[in-house]
């Protein structure tokens, strides 16, 4: 009988770890849904909670790239420009996985079905960034030469570590 209550209190104990394990997880999944506030190619706000776009980088506000003429251009202002197409005044749906360290949602956004972080890879204005799940579209988005692939850039990551020094 010992023995029987003994794998009883584990079983038991293992269940409430699973639980707890499971409910936090549940806390970080969230879903946003509303009217966009953009605050650069890569970041929304929506109902006040600050969403950075899974997956991609865009380049920065007051990032410069250069036209296949040699003249330069605003491509961080193209990159917002861009997502204000894209979303056109439409809600967003937005599907989180967690917080960065600045405190901001990470997810992938939607409009109906459309997904935006793809979108802007596929225009040439971000790029497939820590995950895999956007090379192909960056891929297409150069052998077309999309956006900034019909010119000269730096990469976003790279650009900031250039602004930092």
């Amino acid at each position: 009988m010992n023995k029987y209550y003994i794998f009883f209190l584990f079983l038991i104990l293992s269940l409430t770890l699973c639980s707890a394990k499971t409910q936090k997880l549940d806390q970080l999944k969230k879903e946003f849904y509303g009217k966009v506030r953009i605050i650069d190619g890569d970041s929304i706000e929506i109902k006040n909670e600050k969403i950075r776009f899974l997956g991609i980088d865009a380049f920065e506000k007051k990032q410069e790239c250069i036209r296949k003429d040699g003249t330069k251009y605003k491509c961080g202002e193209a990159a917002i420009s861009n997502l204000l197409m894209i979303i056109s005044g439409q809600p967003v749906r937005c599907v989180t996985k967690k917080k960065d360290r600045y405190k901001r949602w990470l997810a992938t956004c939607y409009i109906g079905m459309l997904d935006i972080n793809k979108n802007m890879v596929l225009y040439g204005n971000a790029f497939s960034y820590m995950s895999k799940k956007y090379k192909t579209a960056e891929n297409e988005a150069k052998k077309v030469s999309a956006g900034a692939w019909a010119g000269e850039f730096i990469f976003p990551w790279e650009w900031r570590k250039i602004k930092k020094k």
